[in-house]
């Protein structure tokens, strides 16, 4: 058994453990052309940044394939556009609040006030299935629970590739998202979003049989695996 200098002496040979990147604090710009929710990148969007800094989950390196984000609200929807690098589409489910994580997916997490411990979910499939979920707070229940909840989410895609094809090499999908303010009601009420911060999360899940194993990024640190934990969420002003 090692005594406690020896065992000091070991950590110091191994050096210290290295430092969780930085959590990013970030700003969600205000549109005033219409956006039609059909999955491209029309002119509604040629003002608003990509947020591209996607960290696995577990040792918080960068993915194989590179994924993006884009953020924007105006008075009715808090929107999102998704932007995936992918070499093999693939999707298990398209029913309504189905399991969409264990395949191709992206992901949207909102607390709209850290005071409040209500939370939302939402992902996408790149064959266009849903889900959503309000979570109380999250040791409440799972999806089994929260999922019954639904909203007016509205969701665009475009495949670059042929779904659920493994033989060919796809391009990858872009994923466009329109969630409407009153989702968010019971939390922020009717006051304006400008000049708010919330915390939130977006998220990637990426299965392929061009990688060793899936991989699961984020604009958060999550080194135990666990997106629900939201210490590691970035955080969203609204401008």
């Amino acid at each position: 058994m090692l005594n406690v200098a020896a065992l000091s002496l070991v950590m110091l040979a191994a050096g210290p453990s290295p430092a969780p990147p930085p959590i990013l604090h970030l700003t969600c710009p205000h549109i005033k052309g219409p956006i039609v929710i059909d999955g491209k990148l029309d002119d509604a969007w040629k003002d608003v940044q990509p947020i591209s800094d996607f960290r696995l989950w577990g040792n918080m390196g960068k993915p194989t394939y590179a994924v993006s984000v884009r953020l924007a609200y105006d008075d009715d929807n808090v929107y999102a556009y998704f932007n995936c690098e992918d070499a093999d589409l693939f999707t298990l489910y398209q029913d309504r609040d189905a399991q969409l994580w264990e395949s191709d997916v992206v992901e949207l997490f909102f607390q709209p006030d850290p005071k409040n411990s209500i939370y939302y979910e939402f992902e996408v499939a790149p064959n266009g299935a849903i889900f959503d979920a309000r979570f109380v707070n999250t040791g409440s229940g799972g999806f089994k629970r929260w999922a019954q909840w639904n909203c007016g989410i509205r969701a665009g895609i475009q495949l670059k590739g042929t779904m659920n094809e493994w033989h060919d090499l796809d391009k990858g999908y872009t994923v466009e998202i329109a969630i409407p303010l009153d989702t968010f009601k019971e939390v922020v009420g009717d006051s304006p979003l400008k000049g708010t911060t919330w915390k939130f999360a977006a998220a990637r899940a990426d299965f392929s049989v061009t990688l060793a194993k899936e991989e699961r990024s984020a604009t958060a640190n999550v080194p135990a695996g666990n997106i629900h934990d939201k210490d590691g969420w970035f955080t969203l002003t609204f401008k």
